[in-house]
C-alpha cells in the first residue's frame, strides 16, 4: 500500500507534482525523484488517449521498495507553469533542482539518499543536474550513452531500415516516400534551422516547434554526456532494452568503455522503450500501436529487480525489518 499526495513546488514556475510514500513505519526513507521523457507525457507518463501510465507505475514499484517517490509534470505540462515550446534544456534542468530541494525537506526522507531516476530524455536531465545538486546516485532507464542527436539519428536508422525490409507493396509505397533524402537530410536541415537562429521556437509548417530546447541539446555530444557520468563519482545504474526502437542498447557499450566502479549497465532482451517486457518484432512504424497494446501491463520484472539489487548493494535502500515482506 501507497500514499499519495499531490503537491506544488515553487521554482521559477510553479511545479505541480504527486509525493508517494509507502505505508510502513520507518523513521527515515531513502527518495527518489522521477524524470520523464521528452513530449506532452504527465507526471504519471500518460497523455491525451494515450494512458499509458509508466511514471505512475514506477513510482508504485519504488515505492514498494521502500522509497518515497517525487514524481512531477514537466514545464508547460499538467499542473506546471511555464510554456513547453519555448522551454530549452536549461530551464528543464532549473526545474529539476527545485524538485530535489524540495524532497529533500519532506518529512521522512533522508536528504543523503536521494537519487534520480531519468527516463529517456529524462536520462540527460539527471546527468546534467547531478554536476550541479549532491544527490546519492542515478538510474538511467532508456536513455544512458546517448545525446539526443544520436537517439534521433538512430530512429531514422531505424526506419530506413525498416522501410528497406518491408517487403510487397507496402514496401514499396513506403520506400518511395520514405528516401533516405526524405528522413536523414530532412533532419539535418531541421538541425541546422535551430541552430541559425536563436529563437525559442521557429514554424514547421505552420506548428510551433521547440527550438531552443532542441538547439541547447544539440551542444551536448555523446562524449560529454558520458565524460560528465563519470566524473560524478556517484552509483549508476544504466538499462536499456534490446526491444528498445527509440534508444539502442548498444550505446551502453560506449558506457561499459569509460572503465569506472561507479557505473553499471544492464542490457534487458526483451524490453521496450516503455520498460514493458516485448517479445514480438520491433517495429518503429508500428511502435505506438505495441505501446498501445501496452497499456495495462506491469513493468519488466527484471527490471525492479535490477533496481532493487543495484539499490541495495550501494546502501542507498535498507533491508528495513517493515520491508522483508517484499521479496524484492
Amino acid at each position: 500500500m501507497t500514499n499519495n499526495q499531490e503537491v506544488l513546488i515553487q521554482g521559477q514556475v510553479t511545479i505541480g507534482a504527486t509525493l508517494t510514500k509507502p505505508e510502513a513505519a520507518q523513521e527515515l526513507y531513502p527518495a527518489a525523484v522521477i524524470i520523464g521523457g521528452t513530449g506532452s507525457m504527465n507526471r504519471d507518463g500518460s497523455g491525451v488517449g494515450f494512458k499509458m501510465n509508466l511514471y505512475r507505475d514506477l513510482a508504485e514499484e519504488l515505492t514498494e521498495l521502500g522509497f518515497i517517490t517525487l514524481r512531477y509534470d514537466k514545464r508547460g505540462v499538467g499542473k506546471t507553469g511555464g510554456n513547453r515550446t519555448t522551454a530549452g534544456v536549461t530551464e528543464l534542468v532549473e526545474d529539476l533542482k527545485h524538485v530535489i530541494t524540495f524532497l529533500k525537506t519532506q518529512d521522512g526522507v533522508d536528504a543523503n539518499r536521494v537519487i534520480l531516476v531519468g527516463h529517456s530524455e529524462g536520462a540527460i536531465l539527471a546527468t546534467l543536474a547531478a554536476e550541479q545538486e549532491s544527490v546519492a546516485g542515478l538510474i538511467l532507464l532508456s536513455g544512458a550513452g546517448a545525446s539526443l542527436k544520436t537517439s534521433m539519428e538512430e530512429q531514422a536508422q531505424f526506419l530506413l531500415k525498416e522501410v528497406q525490409e518491408t517487403k510487397g507493396l507496402k514496401g514499396k509505397l513506403l520506400s518511395r516516400v520514405l528516401t533516405e533524402k526524405a528522413v536523414v537530410q530532412k533532419q539535418q536541415k531541421l538541425f541546422e534551422r535551430v541552430t541559425a537562429t536563436d529563437q525559442d521556437t521557429i514554424r514547421i509548417q505552420l506548428v510551433k516547434f521547440p527550438a531552443k530546447w532542441l538547439r541547447q541539446h544539440l551542444t551536448y555530444s555523446d562524449e560529454d554526456l558520458l565524460m560528465k557520468m563519470k566524473a560524478v563519482t556517484i552509483p549508476i545504474l544504466a538499462v536499456t532494452g534490446q526491444k528498445d526502437v527509440q534508444t539502442d542498447y548498444r550505446n551502453l557499450e560506449k558506457v561499459d568503455d569509460l572503465n569506472s566502479e561507479w557505473i553499471e549497465t544492464e542490457v534487458i532482451s526483451d524490453m521496450d522503450h516503455m520498460l514493458k517486457s516485448f517479445t514480438g518484432r520491433t517495429s518503429i512504424l508500428d511502435v505506438k500501436k505495441q505501446y498501445r497494446n501496452e497499456i495495462g501491463q506491469p513493468l519488466h520484472p527484471e527490471l525492479i529487480q535490477s533496481i532493487a539489487s543495484w539499490s541495495l548493494k550501494n546502501g542507498i535502500r535498507i533491508d528495513h525489518p517493515v520491508l522483508q515482506s517484499n521479496p524484492l
